[in-house]
């Protein structure tokens, strides 16, 4: 039995990703596109045929009769939509970050378990099999005691050339046949104003995969400002204009695992092309780490762990089999859960834990004082 989905937000992350995803995906049936432009639903709901389009979403929770709300708006406005969503009685779904407060995602979780409801957040990176293969070989101590990790967390955002081009060549690979045009292109302006951030946008991926990987942080600190106060945002493919940066577009943080163990998350709206080594983790017995590639385009991913032995001074490849996580998997992986009727494989308090993290990556930046963190999964 599939899930009845409705989606609210018809930007560039849901045309590129769950879109397809929910087209192709049996487990969901889209019943309901939502969007403060009526006219953007209405011609997604017509090019899906068969869903309801809907302006307001108000409206929508009360009419429609989808079982899961998919949130995929600004970031700003994720922790009002699914606080709604959730007193409506709907499973909910949110797009990275969950939210931006750990107050609100305690009042989330919170109306969650009172209307005993699912409730998600992405990036649902541990549903990955390389991570979930790392994990345990962690646990097993293939390394060791694990003492350090890096977790890169850099590019270019929106303000980068050839952004729409491959915009549109996902759409096209996907058969994704509306809201194609440049002027239909959604404003990626919020990249680097309050409310965006790399931190909540990219840096959300690597704390949330070291702590799916080693458990909970204890402690933070950061370093954050602005490199650049204005950029050149490519809207279109012939679209050019200068925008205000009022979000730091460059972040260090130092995370505190506890018994020694220190995690570095860079997170910065700079660079294109590193030859460092990505992700890593250094433990008193050996390294790990992972490598693949991958097009977004065309939707093709590889990757291979990698364990090196300090005893046996050499390297062990293990290709990953299993087909790998992509952005909306976390989507269809609840939908899945509710129509079989069991608790999904990653927790709404691992999200919030990430969520503490980075919010108090900022106010250790700004005080220049380590902060405790308190929650844990």
């Amino acid at each position: 039995m599939s899930t009845k989905v409705a989606f609210v937000g018809t930007g560039d992350v849901f045309l590129k990703y769950y879109l397809p995803e929910a087209i192709e995906q049996d487990i969901i049936d889209i019943t309901a596109i939502c969007d403060i432009e009526l006219d953007r639903a209405e011609k997604v709901a017509e090019f899906v045929g068969g869903a309801e389009a809907y302006g307001s979403y108000t409206e929508m929770l009360e009419r429609s009769d989808a079982q899961l709300v998919v949130i995929v708006t600004p970031p700003t406005t994720h922790y009002q939509l699914a606080l709604e969503g959730l007193e409506a009685g709907k499973h909910v779904y949110v797009e990275k970050p969950f939210c931006r407060h750990l107050e609100q995602a305690d009042h989330l979780i919170a109306t969650a378990e009172a209307n005993a409801v699912h409730l998600m957040a992405a990036p649902t990176v541990m549903l990955d099999p390389p991570n979930m293969m790392m994990r345990e070989m962690i646990a097993e101590g293939a390394i060791g005691s694990v003492a350090f990790a890096t977790a890169p967390a850099f590019q270019m955002g929106g303000a980068i050339s050839g952004y729409f081009d491959r915009f549109s060549k996902q759409l096209e690979f996907s058969g994704i046949e509306v809201l194609t045009r440049p002027d239909e292109k959604t404003d990626a302006s919020w990249y680097y104003q309050k409310g965006g951030g790399p931190v909540y946008d990219l840096a959300v991926y690597s704390i949330t995969q070291m702590t799916g990987l080693l458990g909970p942080v204890e402690r933070v600190v950061a370093l954050s400002g602005t490199v650049d106060p204005t950029r050149t945002l490519m809207q279109g493919t012939e679209e050019v204009r200068q925008i205000e940066v009022t979000e730091d577009d460059n972040t260090s943080i130092l995370l505190d695992f506890g018994e020694s163990r220190f995690v570095y998350v860079n997170a910065a709206w700079h660079g294109v092309a590193s030859r460092a080594q990505g992700m890593e983790i250094i433990g008193s017995r050996g390294t790990l780490t992972v490598s693949g590639g991958g097009d977004l385009v065309t939707r093709t991913r590889e990757a291979t762990v990698h364990l090196y032995s300090n005893s046996a001074k050499e390297w062990q490849d293990y290709p990953v089999e299993d087909e790998l996580w992509w952005i909306p998997t976390g989507l269809t992986h609840l939908a899945r859960c509710i129509s079989e009727g069991r608790q999904p494989d990653i927790s709404i308090e691992h999200a919030r834990h990430v969520v503490e993290v980075m919010e108090k990556a900022y106010v250790a930046a700004r005080s220049g004082e380590a902060q405790e963190i308190r929650t844990t999964f």
